[in-house]
């Protein structure tokens, strides 16, 4: 026999684009008209603008550290410094001596956000050390066309990003990151921040009592941002593995938070084995993006016609293939795993599938089967393994043989049909007649019929 095989082996490629572009102009209030003298001077760092009848304030270096809306010290929100630059806006957040008193900044975006679009927004907040009160209560809502209302009461939206419910903003040291990912209804053009939760929903508490502005929260923001996640994710196209090995998808991509495929993995690097549509969706700034692929999973496909064997004249064999490939084709065109051949000769058959092929011969030769049947005399059923049963011999490839054994007075005592044998029983020592019928298997239609006896020794 021989085998002749040829194997595909299949490989992923993975490539991630994601790009981003600040759509908030002037996002750390750098940029100003003017330099800011006392509160509610917002406007000066255009385009921000104060939409309400609140009074945000702006804080600069260049008023000086000390003067009213100077840096790092002023006269509204204590000692601070500027997260990156020179400045920072400054908004009241709550008060507990004036029901639902809130601030708002708003600035006009650079581009209208596109719908379906996701985006990713970021700002980073501080608790003025010279307000008595701390709160959970800040996010950003994304508006078509400017939002200026005649009002110091909350804004009735419900904000696109919120900070966690419950979570206090306490940090007067430090800058407090509040973010997340929003996907555009399609027209916003304008950002609003502030506190968009009633008095109700807030969460606060006291934290720095007996300093100068008493029941009131009050927060410094800088550095906001607002990115469009541009690009796709793609972990590669559709993939065939052949064999056990499997293979492994890369679904990094940078800044990514969260990682997680449909079987609940939460790697990046994930290796699959099995088929089906493996799918995987990666979280960057609150944005998410999926992708998936179909795996087919194959066996390296093999080929066994067994060994050569001989075939006696007049008579047929079946040739099984055995394999696990989808597709068997053996060299005469016909398909299937089974071949039934009844002449000498070298037969082959070749097995496929997407991972290949490979082919398998045999040799069935010629082979000088003796046609007799003969009558073993005697045997000795004493258990001792050697000669304790009795069965004609005969070629079963040419013969297929029915067994009788009588007593001497003519009562059957055994029936056996190809191959069966007698074992005698509880047949005391003596002599029985055995009757034998055989068919040819070569010839169906010839018969020959025997009468013999065998000797029963104990």
């Amino acid at each position: 026999m021989w085998r002749t095989a040829t194997i595909i082996t299949g490989i992923v490629m993975v490539c991630t684009t994601l790009g981003a572009q600040n759509l908030v102009p002037n996002p750390s209030f750098e940029e100003i008209t003017s330099c800011p003298t006392f509160a509610s001077m917002l406007d000066t760092a255009a385009p921000w603008f104060n939409p309400t009848q609140g009074t945000p304030e702006l804080f600069h270096a260049c008023s000086g550290s000390g003067a009213y809306a100077g840096v790092p010290l002023n006269h509204s929100g204590g000692f601070q410094q500027p997260r990156t630059g020179n400045a920072f806006a400054g908004i009241y957040v709550f008060r507990a001596d004036n029901s639902t008193i809130r601030e708002y900044i708003e600035v006009p975006l650079t581009e209208p956000l596109q719908a379906g679009a996701c985006y990713s927004f970021s700002m980073f907040v501080n608790a003025a050390n010279d307000n008595e009160l701390v709160c959970d209560g800040v996010g950003a809502y994304f508006n078509i066309g400017a939002l200026e209302v005649d009002t110091w009461q909350v804004l009735p939206l419900a904000p696109h990003i919120d900070h966690p419910a419950g979570v206090l903003i306490n940090d007067t040291l430090g800058w407090t990151e509040v973010s997340g990912g929003y996907t555009a209804a399609g027209g916003e053009d304008h950002l609003i921040i502030g506190n968009f939760r009633d008095d109700a929903s807030t969460t606060w508490a006291m934290f720095n009592p007996g300093v100068w502005y008493a029941n009131m929260s009050y927060l410094l923001v800088d550095d906001v941002s607002l990115v469009h996640k541009e690009g796709t994710l793609d972990i590669g196209p559709d993939t065939l593995i052949c064999g056990t090995a499997g293979i492994e998808f890369d679904a990094t991509v940078p800044d990514a938070t969260n990682t997680l495929w449909n079987d609940g993995s939460t790697e990046a690097l994930h290796m699959v084995t099995i088929s089906g549509i493996h799918s995987v969706t990666v979280e960057v700034g609150g944005c998410n993006f999926s992708d998936a692929v179909q795996v087919d999973v194959l066996p390296v496909p093999f080929m066994d016609l067994g060994p050569d064997r001989g075939l006696c004249f007049g008579l047929s064999h079946v040739l099984s293939a055995s394999t696990a490939a989808m597709d068997v084709v053996w060299d005469d065109g016909s398909t299937g795993l089974e071949r039934t051949v009844d002449r000498p000769g070298i037969y082959y058959a070749t097995a496929s599938n997407r991972c290949g092929t490979i082919t398998d011969g045999v040799n069935v030769f010629a082979e000088d089967c003796p046609d007799g049947i003969y009558l073993p005399s005697a045997f000795t059923p004493d258990g001792d393994e050697i000669n304790d049963g009795f069965a004609p011999i005969y070629d079963p490839r040419l013969w297929q043989v029915d067994l009788t054994i009588y007593d001497r007075w003519g009562g059957s005592l055994f029936a056996g049909v190809d191959g069966a044998s007698w074992d005698a029983g509880d047949a005391p020592s003596g002599i029985y007649v055995v009757y034998v019928k055989a068919t040819s298997k070569t010839m169906p239609t010839q018969h020959r019929e025997m009468m013999g006896h065998v000797a029963v020794v104990r």
